[in-house]
């Protein structure tokens, strides 16, 4: 079983069947987010060791069949989608303990990509 929530390994799965110009997009939206501010890294939320080293294995294992692909394309571009879809994962997994503004921040790129994320549903 694993440990990854079904809805998080639903956004892998889409996020690493976008299209390369939706992902170069993504990198260069998400880029342009933390120079201007708006994007701030230091709400992605932190993760133990081990949940980590589990979502980033999800995560490459989901792009291994495009690997190639993505380093064909523009330097850096298999290890920006994994790390853009890291982040984005880590706040849907935590989503619930974000604001709105963070989350709506943190997901954007790949929402208006049409890769579909869940709802907060904050306590």
């Amino acid at each position: 079983m694993s440990l990854i929530p079904p809805e998080v390994a639903a956004f892998v799965i889409e996020a690493s069947r976008l299209p390369l110009a939706a992902l170069d997009e993504i990198r260069d939206a998400t880029a342009r987010a933390v120079a201007s501010g708006e994007y701030e890294p230091d709400a992605v939320p932190e993760f133990d060791a081990a949940r980590f080293a589990t979502l980033r294995k999800a995560v490459r294992d989901a792009f291994h069949p495009r690997s190639g692909e993505l380093r064909a394309g523009r330097p850096g571009g298999l290890r920006a989608a994994i790390g853009c879809t890291t982040m984005t994962a880590q706040a849907v997994w935590k989503r619930d303990g974000l604001s709105a503004a963070d989350y709506a921040v943190l997901t954007g790129a790949f929402l208006a990509h049409g890769v579909g994320v869940p709802a907060r549903t904050p306590g």
